[in-house]
């Protein structure tokens, strides 16, 4: 017996010894196969067993596998899963994880929450920071252009520091703002650096953004800023310099010699009414007035105002994550020096955003974004007479400076208002400088496995200060006395968002969404003076002896809402989204203060049903469509209020004078949006997306004309709607993809019409210089309303219009010509709203060369060239400068002149007036941008000690091809006090760009 159970257990012992000779350990490391870095919290195990191991910070791992051959499978969230054949005892295994591509474009930030791609039920573009970096900018919309379907992005402006006009499915108001909303991180507002932006989102129809309410009236943008990624500290450093240039068109200026020719038209013998005119050109009096010598004097006043200005952004990161903590730390720096003399802008901006993780349940979010820039403004008048000023005038004296000049000058000065810009820029100041902080607080607690509580929080402040400041020595309306302006804005508000966040699934039913309370709450404060009689040198408000002027005021903005949102899907192939949301504004009468946005969106996901799943042609089918009201409330505070001005005094006491008649039924403006889409995914190569759209937008918030003998000409009133239709096409492809070669085509294009209904009356706006727009019924936004130009009368040489006859009954019946424009017709001539614009862009990548060339693209809006009334003035400013005339132009010389397209210098009066004349065509289609880039092997960057290095030029506004007549057709389309949408006048010129960019990783 004793025998047996000794043999039992040595037969044990002998089975126990050889199971652990059968498992031998494994050793390696998991790294990042982009830049080679460590990877800590990856998952390695032993296929087809539970036997499993976690990398270490290092990235290393080590666990017992079967002796001979095994297969361990690498994981890794938003990674490629990987298997490696090892044999047990190996050691040193180096494994590479590739980032999920498809998997990280997944999630999609939509507002308070986020979903799978796939979840969908809304019209949503991404655009991820690879696709945005191709431009370098300090304004992310800059970098849009082009990008998003329906997205049209116009850059007005070329000063430095300035911003786009993002308008997004049309414009769809006539007062409220249209620029979209802004999202940073999930709350809205804040403050942020382009090259802190991983991604941003586009909401386009209800289904999205009714979440955002009355704010979302014109759709929303979310940026989602950086976080990281790796586990081990990862830096990243860009380096960006090079030069711009301004861009003037087709706003070419004559020489010296074509202007001193040009003038001999207005010497020919013309006298209106004589019998005896010969039609030659009377020399002998031309050269008496214009001595020959004018030939030899050329001074290119435009080149002298406008030189080539360098450009500078640096950038320097830190990304990484622990156990407990993601952070991440970025700086940037940008300066900006102006094509235009003395106007400069730089920006520095520290971010940092970090996620603690206390627990499994509780996690904490401190993202705080500091900003502080300056810069110097300009001048319109200097920018107008670096255009206007003559070539046969010298700016510089024998040493080189600026010349002063003035109406007591004693010298010869041809150009007609006697100002030197050049002198006028030295002897002036138009600064400004501005600080700006935000800081986010965002709590997440997981109080069961579906219920979450979410709190995201904003404090925000902003300062800003504008100085005008004009010398006692400048020429012009202050000489001898000096000028200065100061205006000092604070602006501060918090923000804070209380959502309940739930997710659960019930077999094939999936259920999520949230419900809340958010709350906003802003002040803006401004102060400031202005004063003359400056002593020289010194530019400081308590110096000022005459003409002083105190102003200040303060506003405050509080909005409360309720929001809510619920999510339903089945099998993955059917979604139904719902949202509510219920504000509250300050901006209304209590009776009308509150607003319910509701929406509701659906989404098939055909491609998921069994009848598709083999298919090899469709990978994607979605039917999407939603429903939805947004509203907007953005006109200001008090405007339902009946007000009176303090500005004048009686009797050494302030006094009150009736200001704004009181509107106690003012209510919400609102939006009602209707939108069906498609995405279809082919061959896995092609991804199309087309939407429709229909948005009536109602109780527009207007300034209605009122009775004489109310007292008051307008009265703010709830009237008339604005109707947008649409369609949008998106089109992304990859056209070749192969080892070493791959070409990628992006595809975008937007149409967009609309028309007004509703206004109690036509309403004639009119901007500066008589430019007048109509809104009626029927009509377009931004209309422009002038009498045509039929061009000249062969006979007489004078300028022609057209005049429409009407019958008894206010019918048009016949149309005549006209050279009395007392007599002309005014008419609606086309509205500056382009009837489509789109992009078109290409990546080419050969192993590690890369190539984008994007394009950009608009048709069908109207620009009013308002240059050109003193450009082609046809003699009436003979001391202006004038634009080359296009080809094919001729001034009239005589009767029978049927080729003549320019009046006679003799008989054209009144041909400067506000006509179709000055109107042109607005189409145009642009180089946007091309890039081109180089990638280091790793191997090269190691022994620097670097993971990458990416080394690149860029071209910014190539080349622009439109028959526009004039600077840059991209106008602006925001109206304002000064300004009328589809207006050109003496803008600061837009520019091109040639940046050298090197990036750094390690």
């Amino acid at each position: 017996m004793t025998r047996k159970i000794l043999l039992i257990c040595s037969c044990a012992i002998m089975f126990c010894l050889q199971g652990f000779s059968q498992t031998l350990p494994v050793t390696g490391r998991v790294v990042s196969a982009l830049d080679k870095q460590p990877m800590a919290g990856v998952t390695v195990s032993v296929k087809g067993t539970t036997n499993g191991a976690m990398t270490n910070v290092n990235g290393d791992f080590s666990l017992n596998v079967p002796a001979g051959k095994a297969t361990l499978v690498v994981r890794f969230v938003g990674y490629l899963p990987k298997e490696v054949a090892v044999t047990g005892g190996q050691t040193g295994i180096q494994v590479q994880l590739a980032e999920d591509v498809q998997q990280l474009n997944d999630v999609v930030v939509v507002g308070y929450t986020s979903k799978k791609q796939n979840e969908l039920t809304s019209s949503v573009t991404v655009v991820s920071a690879n696709k945005l970096k191709d431009v370098t900018s300090n304004d992310v919309g800059t970098m849009l252009q082009g990008k998003v379907a329906g997205l049209n992005v116009v850059n007005s402006s070329g000063a430095p520091g300035s911003v786009a006009e993002i308008r997004l499915r049309g414009v769809s108001s006539v007062n409220a703002s249209q620029s979209p909303l802004f999202v940073v991180d999930g709350i809205i507002g804040g403050n942020y650096d382009p090259n802190d932006v991983e991604s941003v989102t586009v909401l386009k129809d209800a289904g999205a953004t009714a979440l955002y309410g009355s704010q979302a009236n014109a759709g929303v943008i979310i940026i989602t800023t950086k976080s990281a990624k790796q586990g081990e500290t990862r830096f990243e450093a860009k380096i960006s310099t090079g030069f711009r240039t301004a861009d003037f068109g087709k706003l070419n200026v004559m020489n010296s010699n074509e202007l001193y020719d040009y003038q001999k038209e207005f010497y020919r013998d013309y006298i209106v009414g004589a019998t005896d005119n010969s039609y030659k050109i009377d020399l002998t009096k031309f050269y008496a007035e214009r001595p020959l010598s004018l030939r030899s004097q050329d001074y290119n006043w435009s080149k002298e105002s406008f030189k080539k200005a360098p450009i500078y952004n640096f950038y320097l990161s830190a990304s990484g994550k622990t156990e407990k903590n993601d952070y991440y730390v970025g700086a940037s720096y940008y300066k900006e020096k102006g094509t235009f003399v003395n106007t400069n802008f730089e920006r520095v901006n520290l971010r940092g955003n970090s996620t603690y993780h206390f627990s499994k349940k509780l996690d904490v979010t401190n993202n705080i974004n500091l900003s502080a820039s300056q810069g110097k403004s300009y001048d319109y008048m200097d920018v107008y007479y670096s255009f206007l000023n003559m070539p046969w005038d010298n700016p510089y004296d024998a040493a080189g400076n600026p010349i002063y000049v003035d109406g007591n000058s004693t010298f010869k000065w041809w150009s007609r208002d006697k100002t030197n810009p050049l002198n006028t820029v030295q002897n002036s100041d138009h600064s400004y400088k501005g600080f700006n902080v935000n800081y986010d607080l965002g709590i997440n607690y997981r109080i069961t496995n579906w219920l979450t509580f979410a709190s995201t929080n904003r404090i925000a402040a902003s300062f800003d200060k504008g100085t005008n400041y004009v010398s006692p020595v400048a020429a012009g309306t202050y000489h001898g006395t000096g000028y200065i302006d100061e205006l000092n804005t604070l602006n501060y508000g918090i923000i804070s968002n209380q959502l309940f966040k739930f997710d659960f699934k019930l077999g094939d039913h999936a259920i999520n969404g949230f419900v809340g309370g958010a709350f906003e709450s802003s002040k803006n404060e401004y102060s400031g003076g202005s004063g003359k009689g400056l002593p020289e040198g010194l530019k400081v408000l308590n110096v000022v002896s005459n003409n002083q002027l105190v102003r200040g005021a303060n506003s405050k903005y509080i909005l409360q809402s309720l929001i809510s949102q619920l999510n339903y899907s089945y099998k993955g192939k059917y979604f139904l989204s719902g949202s509510f949301r219920y504000d509250g504004s300050s901006n209304f009468a209590p009776s009308n203060r509150y607003g319910g946005f509701p929406s509701v969106s659906a989404a098939w996901l055909a491609s998921n049903e069994d009848f598709l799943a083999d298919n090899s042609v469709i990978n994607n089918l979605k039917l999407r469509g939603s429903y939805g009201i947004t509203g907007t409330q953005d006109i200001g505070a008090s405007r339902y209020l009946g007000l009176f001005s303090l500005t004048t005094q009686y009797n050494s006491l302030v006094g009150a004078v009736p200001y704004q008649l009181a509107s106690p039924n003012l209510t919400w403006e609102s939006k009602r949006q209707i939108n069906a889409g498609i995405d279809i995914g082919l061959f896995k190569r092609v991804n199309l997306t087309v939407d429709i759209y229909r948005n009536d937008t109602k109780d527009l918030l207007l300034q209605v004309s009122q009775p004489l003998s109310v007292g008051f000409e307008t009265k703010w009133e709830n009237a008339g709607t604005v109707i947008n239709k649409g369609i949008e096409v998106g089109i992304n492809s990859t056209n070749i993809k192969t080892k070493n070669f791959e070409w990628t085509t992006d595809f975008t294009i937007n149409f967009n019409n609309n028309k007004l209904s509703g206004f109690p009356s036509d309403i004639i706006k009119t901007g500066s210089w008589s430019i007048s727009q109509i809104y009626r019924n029927g009509g377009n936004l931004f209309e422009f309303y002038m009498p045509k130009w039929l061009g000249v009368d062969a006979q007489t040489g004078a300028p022609v219009w057209e005049k429409i006859i009407y019958n008894t009954e206010g019918k048009a019946v016949a149309s005549e010509k006209t050279s009395d424009y007392a007599q002309a017709t005014n008419q609606e001539v086309g509205s500056a709203l382009p009837k489509f614009q789109g992009g078109f862009n290409n990546s080419l990548r050969y192993k590690n060369f890369n190539l984008r060339v994007s394009t950009y693209f608009n048709y069908g809006n109207k620009v009013f060239s308002n240059n050109l009334r003193f450009m082609m003035n046809d003699g009436h400013e003979p001391y202006y400068n004038q634009i080359k005339l296009p080809s094919g132009s001729k001034i009239w010389s005589g009767p029978g002149d049927t080729q003549a397209t320019e009046p006679s210098p003799q008989n054209s009066a009144n041909s400067t007036e506000t006509s179709t004349r000055y109107l042109k065509n607005g189409s145009y289609f642009a180089i946007r941008n091309i890039a081109f880039s180089y990638t280091l092997p790793t191997a090269w960057a190691n022994k620097i000690a670097m993971k990458g290095i990416n080394v690149g030029v860029t071209a910014d506004n190539v080349a622009t091809f439109s028959n526009f007549l004039g600077q840059d057709p991209q106008t602006t389309i925001t109206p304002g006090s000064f300004a009328t949408p589809g207006v050109s006048d003496f803008k600061y010129p837009n520019n091109r760009q040639y940046l050298l960019t090197v990036n750094f990783n390690f």
